[in-house]
């Protein structure tokens, strides 16, 4: 099947569910759908991906309509390991750079590290890199799972997927740019064109409360000298908290797209179409 004419399925892979976008394609193509999949014994959003990847099997099989489709899966936070690599002159390719964020790996999470799978981008010579790890028997398994059914695309972390989408917006000499997921908050301290810092934790109930306590340690503590100038959210915009409570300016990410008529999902429940809201912007 020609790309222009094949069907695009984009899902988000997280402990607890799979948020499944699909957009039609041809000269007029429809509006994106989504549809909720629950992943069965993973109420608390703490599970392993083993659960996860049987949903994907499960239902990319029982869904013969998209066999052949192009497939990009963004995976949740949880899954994925982060690590800001200083540059470093006495390096000389890109092998040399992974070993080394390899070892900031294992460092940091000990032997576990040896078996993940890990990728970088080298794109500003002179400046930090992002590198992220997951585990190399999950990258088997969505790979294997995908090429049964589709064509699959791409693997993409959730921060480095949304960062790409956005990062056009991050104009501030300092700013917080952080991912909220149920039970997980990813964030990074973005300078102009340039990676400061990291962070990635595990949060409760109330994930605002816990951010803004947070942030208020990080100006104390935190590498940059600069003053936060903004904090950029991409998060349910139901959570209804209140952007100054932060400390900083907050802006939730996508709100247009949320607030657009062009995004459809099967499922009316409020909890299901803020979940494919908060999707719908990283398309």
């Amino acid at each position: 099947m020609l790309p222009l004419w094949a069907d695009q399925l984009s899902i988000l892979f997280c402990p607890n569910r799979l948020l499944v976008a699909h957009r039609p394609r041809g000269f007029r193509p429809g509006p994106m759908t989504t549809t909720t999949v629950p992943v069965a014994g993973s109420a608390d959003g703490t599970a392993g991906w083993e659960p996860a990847a049987a949903a994907l099997e499960t239902y990319l099989a029982a869904n013969h309509q998209w066999r052949g489709a192009s497939l990009r899966i963004i995976l949740s936070n949880h899954f994925v390991r982060y690590v800001l690599v200083p540059w470093n002159n006495d390096l000389s390719n890109e092998k040399e750079h992974l070993a080394l964020a390899r070892r900031h790996f294992a460092v940091t999470h000990g032997p576990v590290a040896k078996n993940w799978t890990i990728r970088m981008s080298l794109d500003r010579p002179g400046e930090s890199h992002v590198a992220s790890a997951l585990d190399e028997s999950l990258l088997t398994r969505l790979t294997r799972v995908a090429a049964s059914h589709t064509k699959l695309v791409s693997v993409e972390p959730l921060l480095m997927a949304s960062f790409n989408r956005w990062r056009q917006d991050f104009r501030e000499e300092s700013q917080w740019f952080v991912t909220v997921e149920s039970g997980m908050l990813c964030g990074a301290l973005l300078g102009r064109n340039r990676w400061v810092a990291l962070r990635r934790w595990r949060t409760q109930a109330n994930w605002a409360t816990e951010l803004a306590l947070w942030l208020s340690r990080e100006q104390l503590i935190g590498e940059e000298s600069v003053p936060t100038g903004a904090l950029y959210l991409l998060a349910p915009s139901r959570a209804g908290k209140d952007p100054m409570s932060m400390g900083v300016p907050a802006r939730f990410l996508g709100e247009r797209d949320r607030n657009g008529n062009w995004n459809r999902t099967a499922d009316t429940r409020p909890e299901v179409v803020e979940e494919a809201s908060h999707f719908s912007c990283i398309l």
